[in-house]
């Protein structure tokens, strides 16, 4: 099992229109591919699988040139949210995914490589918004611990 802490960070107001573009943009992706394979399924029950969902990313980014603009593993990781989404409701464990809106209060995206924490100053370096996140309460070495 996976642990984590959770701290409140201060981003200045450019931080935080980039952080900002990257949670519209994680909500976008996740929403287009929701309704890729509900067409797929509803047309021709057909259940779109990790590996083709690949395929239409580089399209969107074609399409949409803003995607570029954020990171693209964060881009990655909503559509593995929805493919786990997808199959936890077929296994009867959830119910079917829904569409992310702006309203959400659980607003948020991933990026699993090349982040990095300054434990001594309490940092984060996120790719693409830089160093100057500070966070409210200091950081152990213990709480960022895989288990």
């Amino acid at each position: 099992m996976k642990r984590g802490n959770v701290y409140r960070i201060y981003p200045d107001d450019e931080q935080k229109t980039l952080i900002e573009k990257h949670i519209g943009c994680v909500r976008f992706i996740y929403n287009r591919f929701l309704h890729i394979k509900k067409v797929f399924y509803d047309k021709f029950r057909i259940n779109i699988s990790l590996s083709q969902l690949d395929k239409y990313l580089p399209m969107f980014k074609e399409i949409y040139p803003w995607l570029k603009e954020v990171n693209s593993q964060s881009l990655q990781e909503a559509r593995k949210n929805l493919h786990d989404a997808y199959t936890r409701f077929f296994r009867g464990q959830n119910g079917f995914p829904q569409r992310k809106t702006k309203k959400d209060n659980n607003k948020s995206f991933q990026i699993p490589q090349r982040y990095r924490l300054n434990l001594t100053t309490s940092q984060v370096f996120l790719p693409g918004i830089g160093w100057k996140i500070k966070m409210h309460r200091t950081c152990s070495v213990r709480s960022f611990s895989r288990t």
